[in-house]
C-alpha cells in the first residue's frame, strides 16, 4: 500500500518551500455484450459508472480499468475529438464494447444539466458515479455567472451533477458516489466566505485548495442524507500523480503514474471491501481524518448552501425514477 501525506504531497510542500466548451451531452453509446475477460473475483458484478474527466489521467486509467472489469463505462470530457480518439483507444486496449461518450463542459452549468439528461435518456439507472473531473487554474478566469473556473469546475460541478443523477442512481438498486478531493484541503486553515466563489482576492493554490475542501464538506453532507437507503458517498485523494492538472502547478517530477491514482478510484468504486462503507475519506485505499475544518459542521452546512444559491436547487431529495418515492 501507498500513502501520500503533506510531506510528500508537491502541493502542500512547494507551499511550505515558499477549456473550450463542447456541446452538451452529445454522446456515442454501444450496447453490446462485454468482453468480460480480465474480471477480478473480487470486484463487483457488471455495473454503468461514470467517470468525469475521463479522456486524460486518472480518469482515463480509471476507465481502462474498469472497462477491463468488464463494466459499462460512461467516459466524458470536454473535446469531441479528443474524446472520440480516446473511446476508440481504449476500446482497443481492453477490448470492451461497452463503452460510451458524453461531452460537457462542467464549467457551464447547463452543459451540467445537459450531461444528466442525456445520461438519463440512455439509460434507466447508473450505478456508480465517480466524480473525478478537476481543473487548477494558474491565473483567474470565471465560469458563466461569475464564478472563478477552479470553484465552478471542481465544487459547484459535483454538486449540480449528483444532484440530478441521483434519482437514476437509486434506481439502481445499490450505488456508490465517490468524488475526487485533495490532501490539499489540509492547509486550508480557514475559509475567506466573502471572496467565494468570485475569488476575486486570487490564488492559484488556495482556490484549488478551497475547492476540495468544499468536495470533502460535501460528500459528508451527502453521506448524512443517504443514511438508510442503498446508496453511499465517499471521497478520495488519489496520490501525487503525474497529471496535466499537477503540471500546472509543478513540475510533476516524482509523482507517480495515473495507473496508481486509478486504482483508489475502483477501489471504492467497486471493491466489496467498501460497499457498506458511507461519508468518509480515503488516502490511498486507506480511511483516514481530513482536516477539522472539512468536518466543521458550521463549514459543511456553508458549503452545502452555497451549492443550493449557485445552482438553483431549492432542495435536495432521494427520488429513486424506478420506485417514484423520496426516501
Amino acid at each position: 500500500m501507498w500513502c501520500s501525506s503533506p510531506d510528500t504531497d508537491p502541493f502542500i510542500a512547494a507551499r511550505m518551500r515558499g477549456g473550450s466548451g463542447a456541446v452538451a451531452g452529445t454522446h456515442t453509446v454501444r450496447h453490446k455484450r462485454s468482453n468480460r475477460d480480465g474480471v477480478h473475483p473480487d470486484c463487483m458484478a457488471e455495473q454503468t459508472i461514470l467517470v468525469t474527466g475521463s479522456t486524460d489521467g486518472i480518469g482515463k486509467a480509471t476507465a481502462r480499468a474498469l472497462a477491463r472489469q468488464g463494466h459499462h463505462v460512461l467516459l466524458h470530457g470536454r473535446d469531441r475529438g479528443k474524446g472520440r480518439t480516446v473511446l476508440e483507444e481504449l476500446e482497443e486496449a481492453t477490448g470492451s464494447d461497452r463503452l460510451a461518450l458524453f461531452i460537457a463542459d462542467l464549467s457551464v452549468q447547463e452543459q451540467v444539466r445537459g450531461l444528466a439528461e442525456e445520461i438519463s435518456e440512455a439509460y434507466d439507472h447508473l450505478d456508480v458515479l465517480i466524480n473525478n473531473a478537476g481543473v487548477y487554474m494558474p491565473e483567474r478566469r470565471t465560469a458563466p455567472g461569475g464564478i472563478e473556473m477552479t470553484f465552478a469546475t471542481n465544487y459547484v460541478a459535483q454538486f449540480l451533477l449528483t444532484h440530478d443523477l441521483i434519482p437514476y442512481l437509486s434506481a439502481s438498486g445499490r450505488a456508490r458516489i465517490v468524488n475526487v478531493a485533495s490532501i490539499a484541503h489540509r492547509s486550508v486553515r480557514s475559509v475567506d466566505w466573502e471572496n467565494l466563489p468570485e475569488f476575486d482576492d486570487y490564488d492559484a493554490y488556495g482556490a484549488y485548495a478551497v475547492s476540495k475542501l468544499g468536495v470533502i464538506a460535501f460528500t459528508g453532507g451527502l453521506a448524512r442524507m443517504l443514511e438508510g437507503t442503498s446508496m453511499t458517498a465517499n471521497c478520495l485523494h488519489p496520490g501525487v500523480i503525474d497529471t496535466k492538472l499537477l503540471r500546472a502547478y509543478t513540475s510533476g517530477a516524482g509523482a507517480a503514474p495515473p495507473e496508481r491514482g486509478a486504482e483508489v478510484e475502483v477501489h471504492l468504486a467497486t471493491s466489496p471491501d467498501v460497499s457498506m462503507v458511507n461519508g468518509k475519506y480515503f488516502e490511498a485505499t486507506r480511511w483516514t481524518h481530513p482536516s477539522p475544518l472539512a468536518l466543521d459542521p458550521v463549514a459543511r452546512e456553508r458549503f452545502w448552501e452555497m451549492g443550493l444559491d449557485l445552482t438553483g436547487i431549492e432542495e435536495w431529495s432521494v427520488k429513486s425514477r424506478r420506485q417514484g418515492m423520496t426516501v
